[in-house]
């Protein structure tokens, strides 16, 4: 076929198909035998040619199914058209012009449900520059001594740096004092604001140096970069990390679609560890990235509300609030669960010259004035409290007495 002949025929094939979405099934007498499958037919009262389809005999009646076939035959050639230029992008590079740790990130987080009893660490990884696709991961746990395949990476994450530094400020409001100029590292990437039902559903959480962030307003400032404000701080018991903010650090918007998940060996909290990709497109060495393994997904977060009481005999009532890695869910009506095998404390009193620790089971100790008068605490005393996790303990609250 010529391009004309193509056209015109794949014009009335459509024409077909159109007209062939009508049907229709006509009763005739025995007469009527004399009709075959194919044969073309008209209806009184219906404009067209009928194809029949089906024929079937039955008792003194031939019932014939039929479909409305497309007026007339296929149209005079049709011009052929243009050939369109097929542009093609070629894939970009993991490692572009900078360095393979500024746009891959390998994270350890305390994301998930808080079932799992293995480290897991998170992936967000994306191009310098529009076009990048995935990569495929390789990951060690043992210093580079072997290597294990790890799948590829997930859809391009929106990755970038922060311009300044992001304040400290507290988990339990909204920050709507500070605010967080990020620049994100191709045009391709793109942030938006989220109403506050969206926000407690957890919508638009990033990770702003080692804290994570949800943000509810984003303004585009042009060149890449956004200013983000309406914040949340803190999230997911990352409040310790909310005052070490500085200029330059990384900015991670963390999706599901984004982040590919890696499952670290049992027991490898404390360890290393290493990663390897290679994409379309890279360079002939393969990129690496380290993280250390802390557990963050295995660890309970930090006791809150901790608290001393001195009581009328000289006394020293401490107690607090637990959390649960488990508990990031609003549960009406139930407490929050325990999310370990038992319920432990690591509770540390230093001060001038002397450490007392307890492990109380339940989130209060009763420093006795006996033992503050062993211990020779008359200055100021600092206390420490870490909730004992199934696989690794919590960061400490403190709490300074003077």
């Amino acid at each position: 076929l010529t391009a004309e002949g193509a056209k015109a025929l794949a014009a009335y094939r459509l024409a077909a198909a159109w007209a062939g979405r009508v049907t229709a099934r006509v009763a005739l007498s025995w007469r009527g035998c004399g009709v075959r499958p194919g044969d073309r037919v008209t209806l009184a009262g219906e404009a067209g040619a009928w194809k029949v389809e089906r024929w079937t005999l039955g008792p003194m009646v031939v019932t014939l199914e039929l479909v409305r076939t497309a007026r007339g035959g296929p149209p005079d050639p049709a011009a052929p058209g243009e050939v369109l230029e097929r542009v093609e992008r070629e894939q970009q590079p993991v490692l572009a012009a900078v360095a393979f740790d500024e746009l891959v990130h390998l994270l350890d987080l305390p994301l998930g449900d808080g079932l799992g009893n293995k480290p897991l660490l998170f992936v967000a990884a994306a191009g310098s520059e529009e076009g990048w696709r995935r990569a495929l991961l390789s990951a060690s746990y043992d210093g580079g001594g072997s290597w294990q395949a790890a799948g590829a990476t997930a859809a391009p994450a929106v990755i970038g740096s922060a311009i300044g530094a992001l304040p400290a400020a507290g988990s339990a409001l909204f920050d709507a004092a500070s605010a967080l100029e990020v620049e994100l590292a191709n045009p391709a990437m793109w942030l938006e604001g989220r109403s506050d039902e969206a926000l407690a559903g957890g919508a638009n959480l990033a990770l702003v140096g080692s804290e994570l962030v949800q943000f509810g307003a984003a303004e585009s400032l042009g060149a890449n970069r956004f200013r983000l404000s309406r914040l949340l701080r803190g999230r997911r018991g990352t409040e310790w990390a909310a005052g070490g903010h500085g200029a330059g650090e990384r900015f991670v918007l963390l999706g599901a679609e984004s982040l590919a998940i890696l499952e670290a060996p049992a027991g490898s909290v404390g360890g290393v560890a290493s990663l390897l990709a290679a994409g379309i497109g890279d360079l002939p060495d393969a990129a690496s990235a380290s993280a250390a393994i802390e557990g963050a997904s295995l660890q309970p977060p930090s006791p809150v509300h901790l608290r001393a009481e001195e009581t009328p005999g000289g006394d020293l009532l401490i107690q607090w609030v637990r959390r649960s890695r488990q508990g990031w869910t609003w549960l009406s009506g139930s407490d929050t669960p325990l999310g370990e095998e038992r319920e432990l404390y690591r509770v540390e009193i230093a001060g001038s010259g002397f450490l007392r620790t307890a492990a109380p089971a339940e989130p209060s100790y009763l420093y006795e004035a006996a033992q503050r008068l062993e211990d020779g605490a008359a200055g100021p005393i600092q206390i420490s409290v870490a909730q004992i996790g199934t696989f690794a303990p919590s960061r400490p609250a403190q709490l300074t007495l003077s």
